[in-house]
């Protein structure tokens, strides 16, 4: 071997050495951080340029157990624009509630809020979905179960009034 080649490897095991020790680190890191990872946020950005047009964006975003939102913004040729959304969703005596939450970039919103219960004969759900601009619906699901077998029922009304039920019987095969 010569001396030229043992001057060469002794860099490389070195490099190989520092390396698996970056990695132990970051896998230490990794693990304290994942202990934290329980809620989080972070953000990202970019921008372009170019002789005619340019753009810039920007997000934040944030969760935590049972809920999350996001905001974005940004520009294009001068002009700026907007959105965000968020939901959260939190445990009840028998089942779980959801509000959510959406703004879009022309300012129009949507809100939407939902609940489920649930007990040993079946569940029920409901939700109900309004817009800014008044258009909007809530939605009925009950479902009831025995040792014969189902029934289902659903029902949806609008903000307009207009109404639609629907039951469903399924049994079961002897």
């Amino acid at each position: 071997m010569t001396s030229l080649e043992r001057t060469s490897r002794l860099p490389r095991r070195a490099m190989v050495a520092a390396s698996a020790a970056v990695l132990a680190l970051a896998g230490v890191a990794v693990t304290a951080e994942s202990a934290d990872a329980q809620s989080r946020s972070r953000s990202r950005s970019a921008t372009v340029s170019g002789p005619n047009h340019s753009a810039s964006r920007s997000a934040e975003i944030y969760r935590s157990p049972g809920s999350a939102s996001v905001s974005r913004s940004g520009e294009v040729d001068g002009r700026a624009w907007s959105s965000s959304r968020s939901r959260s969703t939190v445990a009840t005596e028998d089942g779980y509630a959801t509000t959510a939450t959406h703004t879009g970039p022309a300012g129009n919103t949507q809100s939407r809020t939902g609940q489920v219960t649930v007990d040993e004969n079946g569940y029920s759900r409901s939700s109900e979905v309004q817009t800014s601009g008044g258009y909007g619906y809530e939605r009925d699901v009950d479902v009831y179960r025995d040792e014969n077998g189902a029934v289902i029922t659903r029902g949806v009304t609008t903000n307009s009034g207009t109404s639609a039920s629907r039951t469903v019987v399924r049994t079961r095969p002897d």
